[in-house]
């Protein structure tokens, strides 16, 4: 726990360095759109995320079940 506490002061340096490297890309003009294949990524992740979330509850009910069936 302590390796993770002392990871965060370093961490929070990065993003402050990241943050100052892309202070050009701040500057820029807003773009018109956005391409199709950022969009269609976030739904098939998002889609995929919740599709697997309630694959794993399913499968959670479906192993209680059977330990349920097996005791009795």
């Amino acid at each position: 726990m302590s390796k993770l506490i002392s990871a965060v002061p370093l961490f929070l340096m990065t993003c402050c360095a990241l943050a100052a490297s892309m202070e050009d890309a701040a500057n820029a003009p807003l773009q018109e759109g956005v391409p199709v294949v950022y969009v269609a990524l976030f739904l098939i992740l998002f889609v995929g995320s919740i599709v697997g979330f309630f694959i794993y509850m399913w499968y959670l009910e479906n192993k209680k079940k059977a330990k349920r069936d097996e005791k009795a």
